[in-house]
């Protein structure tokens, strides 16, 4: 638990391993206990029926990107929609219910519309979302989050005695001060970064530490620095630093999230016409939110689809 699930769950989430329902974060965990008594009773199962069924005895990569960063997905979505839609970059104050129509205020505009898509934090959901039902934004707004922090910071590797082994390290609760891990970028994807450089992604923040991204700049590169040195064993001095804050951003799937995800759907389906998506529901990641999001996407289109004689 301290040297393990600790350090992995809360580098994937920023939160408290005690306080997150493993139903909900290692579903397919619960279901491998379930099934064969133990985890690694399941693992071993699973892998034999992996060899059984022809699988490739080369695994993929363990970690994945779009080579020109994760801007290049936006800008594809971007292209994809020029010219069939109106795009408003500016924030949402309130959504009224009027009829069978949603009101969407932003700013002084307001946009009505049939079918409406929420894809933000759980937080910013329930604010927008009391006019149209106040209980479904009370349940919006329980989801806890945690903050985060990456600093990115890029080196000479002439100034390092040897080059950084494996992609990285995660920081155990029990050891943490303020780095809880740090990747070695061109050792994980070796396009990112030039010949004759190296670059650390630190992560800072979570449910223990969110008051980091209050500190300024210079304090948290003071810091990272210090323990990078104690650590790594890194004395080499950053050619640049890059830090970027990310306030109440990590969805904390706490104990009993299963029962208020239950009622959230029901409370939407009562609802026609809104559908939610994001990483408040049913996964955290990127994938998970293409998910949510395409499921939403699908389900307009089924129920704007005509009806068959």
């Amino acid at each position: 638990m301290d040297y393990l699930a600790e350090p992995l769950l809360s580098g994937i989430y920023g939160g408290d391993p005690p306080a997150l329902s493993v139903t909900s974060v290692l579903p397919r965990f619960v279901e491998m206990a379930k099934e064969y008594g133990s985890l690694t009773r399941g693992v071993l199962a699973e892998r034999a029926k992996a060899r059984q069924n022809g699988a490739s005895s080369t695994p993929p990569p363990l970690f994945s990107t779009l080579k020109g960063g994760l801007g290049q997905m936006v800008d594809a979505i971007g292209t994809s929609i020029r010219g069939k839609a109106q795009i408003w970059q500016t924030r949402v104050q309130r959504v009224e219910r009027k009829g069978t129509d949603f009101r969407v205020k932003m700013n002084k505009d307001w946009v009505t519309t049939d079918k409406l898509v929420v894809a933000c934090e759980a937080h910013s959901a329930a604010a927008i979302l009391a006019g149209v039902d106040p209980r479904l934004a009370e349940l919006l707004g329980t989801v806890d989050y945690s903050s985060s922090m990456t600093v990115a910071l890029g080196f000479d590797a002439a100034d390092f005695t040897a080059p950084p082994i494996g992609f990285g390290f995660l920081v155990p609760k029990k050891e943490r001060r303020r780095l809880v891990a740090c990747t070695w970028v061109g050792t994980k994807f070796s396009y990112r970064v030039p010949e004759g450089r190296i670059v650390a992604r630190c992560s800072l923040g979570g449910t223990s530490d969110g008051a980091v991204l209050e500190e300024s700049d210079e304090a948290v590169i003071a810091t990272v620095l210090s323990e990078l040195q104690e650590i790594a064993g890194v004395t080499a001095k950053p050619r640049f630093t890059r830090i970027a804050r990310w306030p109440k951003s990590m969805a904390q799937y706490t104990v009993g999230h299963a029962a208020r995800l239950k009622e959230i759907q029901e409370r939407v389906a009562g609802i026609p016409g809104l559908y939610l998506a994001g990483n408040a529901y049913t996964g955290i990641g990127i994938p998970d939110c293409i998910r949510m999001g395409r499921a939403a996407a699908e389900a307009i289109l089924k129920s704007s689809a005509p009806a068959k004689a």
